[in-house]
């Protein structure tokens, strides 16, 4: 059965991306007369830039972050995103996939070393890909020793969780080296999530990494994004890395659900009230078993009890974490995402 499941998956997929493949030809057409075919089109000059050199006119060399954006105006979640990944030491390169008011432009001055605004062509991966072959053209990746990649799809909580997630990258990029991640999904299959992820310098600058990102066709077509993009990514990158730490997993997660510190027992039915639409997930026809154990346990308040950890670890694993655990991360792993 699990075996007819997978062969179902794989043929889904590939019907997905021939989809998209199917309208690229045309979509590139219209790019190539609208003349935003190549990165340098798409990203063009930057809106504003940093003078970054220090007395002896010798350029500053730090770790870097491209961060992509989508929205004309300030908002409070990205601003508070971009401060705690300056405090952690990145110089970062924000990217916005539409026109930059001017006040949104001022909020991001003290906080970026260069905005662009780029034409929204290929969502945030497209955005990732532009800014890292520019960043490959001057040499800078060449050259830093870790880079960032980030958007501003999730909202930010700042506080006490933007704290402790400036210690954690901080304490990575003293102490460690490899990747860093905050969620890892095994829906589909095992990948690491696009919107947070640090990698030090030897995998930025490896064959198969600029490979990869210099191959990538930036279309729109969601699923392309998804499949080509974030678990093609992991399939051929980050699945082969011996060093990847994972910040906000499901046993971190389960071993703060039994330790809460206020001698009382979690209930199933306080999980479950922290998950958004539980009954969307059940429409969507993945873990129904799992969910009715649940939803059973939690009509029965019962205490989350070692079988029920089974089944919410299921639950989390097989489905995409940050939608299904969101709540949860933050209110016991302080995860500001």
């Amino acid at each position: 059965m699990l075996g007819l499941k997978r062969k179902v998956e794989k043929a889904t997929s590939r019907a997905i991306i021939n989809s998209a493949l199917a309208h690229a030809s045309l979509t590139d057409t219209w790019h190539y007369l609208k003349g935003i075919s190549t990165p340098e089109q798409r990203l063009g000059d930057p809106v504003w830039a940093k003078d970054q050199e220090d007395e002896s006119g010798a350029e500053i060399i730090s770790n870097l972050c491209v961060f992509a954006i989508y929205s004309s105006k300030p908002s409070h979640s990205t601003i508070s995103y971009l401060q705690a990944l300056n405090a952690a030491g990145f110089r970062i390169l924000a990217i916005n996939n539409m026109r930059t008011s001017e006040g949104f432009l001022a909020r991001l001055k003290p906080l970026c070393w260069r905005v662009y605004n780029r034409q929204n062509i290929g969502r945030d991966i497209g955005a990732f890909k532009d800014g890292i072959m520019r960043l490959y053209e001057e040499g800078y990746l060449q050259r830093c020793r870790f880079f960032c990649l980030a958007n501003d799809s999730m909202q930010f909580v700042p506080g006490h969780n933007g704290q402790d997630f400036t210690a954690q990258i901080t304490q990575f990029i003293n102490e460690d080296s490899g990747a860093l991640f905050t969620h890892q999904s095994h829906q589909v299959s095992k990948h690491y999530q696009s919107f947070f992820q640090i990698l030090d310098k030897t995998i930025v600058n490896s064959e198969p990494f600029h490979r990869f990102w210099s191959g990538y066709r930036p279309l729109s077509h969601r699923e392309h994004c998804i499949h080509r993009g974030e678990l093609e990514l992991s399939k051929k990158i980050y699945n082969h890395i011996p060093r990847a730490k994972v910040l906000y997993t499901t046993d971190a997660l389960l071993r703060a659900l039994r330790h809460t510190g206020n001698g009382q027992t979690v209930t199933v039915d306080q999980i479950l009230g922290m998950m958004p639409s539980i009954a969307r997930t059940k429409e969507i026809g993945k873990n129904i078993y799992t969910l009715d154990q649940l939803t059973a346990a939690a009509l029965e308040k019962r205490p989350l009890d070692v079988l029920c950890e089974h089944y919410l670890s299921e639950l989390i694993e097989y489905s995409n974490p940050s939608h299904v655990a969101a709540f949860l991360y933050c209110a016991y792993l302080k995860c500001p995402l």
